[in-house]
C-alpha cells in the first residue's frame, strides 16, 4: 500500500538579481520546474488538472528583492540523501537561482513557514541627508509607531510599524540599513515602509537582499533557521 511520501528534503536557494521581479508565484512556477527536471522520483501534487513534484515553501519574498534564503521543501516517493539531491539540482543552477543546501528532514515536520519567526534584510540605498543611527535609535525607542497601509484595492488598515523591529542598525559608509523583522500574520510591515517611517523620507533602494530567515527557541532567542 503506498502510504505517501517516503522523503523530505529541504532545499535552500540563493534568489539572485535575474530573479529579483518574479512574483511569489513565479518564483514557485520556477523551482516547481527544475523538482520536476532533475531526475528525482518527486511525490506526486495536483494544481488544477496537471501533476506537479509536491513542495512546500517558505514565506513569500517581495517583488524586486533578492535573497540568500528562499527554502523549498521537496517530497520525494524514494529514500534519497541530500547529497544525491545537490548532485542533481545544481545543473540547474542559472542567473535566477543557485542551489546553496539541501538537507534530508523528517517527513512529518512542520512547514517551514510555520516554523519561520522573523527575517532579516540588508538595504543598500540613498537615504535622506541627516540620516544616521542616531535616527534608527530613535525609532527602536518608541513604544508604537502607526502607519496606514492601502492596499492595491484602496482597502485601508492601520498597522503598528514599530512592532515587528527585532533589530535595525546603519552603516553609512555602505549606506546599508540591516532590519530584522518579526513575521506576524496580517501584521507584516515591509522593510522598504520600516526604512521610509525611520529616515523621515523616500530613500532611493539600490538594493534590498533577505538575508536570513529565523525562528525563536523556547528561552524566546532568535535562531538561524
Amino acid at each position: 500500500m503506498n502510504e505517501g511520501p517516503k522523503s523530505r528534503i529541504r532545499l535552500k536557494f540563493a534568489r539572485l538579481a535575474g530573479a529579483k521581479d518574479l512574483s511569489h508565484l513565479d518564483q514557485i512556477k520556477v523551482l516547481r520546474g527544475r523538482a520536476a527536471g532533475c531526475g528525482l522520483k518527486a511525490w506526486p501534487a495536483k494544481v488544477g488538472a496537471a501533476a506537479v513534484p509536491k513542495m512546500a515553501f517558505g514565506p513569500a519574498v517581495s517583488v524586486g528583492h533578492e535573497s540568500l534564503c528562499e527554502y523549498a521543501d521537496l517530497y520525494l516517493e524514494e529514500f534519497a540523501q541530500a547529497a544525491e539531491a545537490m548532485e542533481k539540482l545544481h545543473p540547474l543552477d542559472d542567473e535566477r537561482f543557485r542551489l546553496l543546501s539541501a538537507r534530508r528532514i523528517p517527513v512529518f515536520f512542520p512547514s517551514i513557514e510555520a516554523a519561520v519567526n522573523a527575517a532579516e534584510y540588508f538595504m543598500e540605498a540613498e537615504f535622506p541627508a541627516g540620516f544616521s543611527q542616531a535616527a534608527v535609535d530613535a525609532f527602536l525607542a518608541l513604544k508604537t509607531l502607526s502607519y496606514e497601509k492601502v492596499k492595491p484595492s484602496g482597502e485601508r488598515k492601520t498597522l503598528d510599524a514599530r512592532l515587528p523591529v527585532l533589530a535595525a542598525s546603519y552603516d553609512p559608509e555602505g549606506a546599508l540599513l540591516k532590519l530584522t523583522l518579526k513575521l506576524v500574520p496580517g501584521r507584516n510591515v515591509k522593510p522598504e515602509t520600516v526604512a521610509e517611517l525611520m529616515s523621515g523620507g523616500k530613500p532611493v533602494f539600490r538594493r534590498i537582499v533577505r538575508k536570513e530567515l529565523y525562528w525563536f527557541d523556547s528561552s524566546g532567542k532568535l535562531e538561524v533557521f
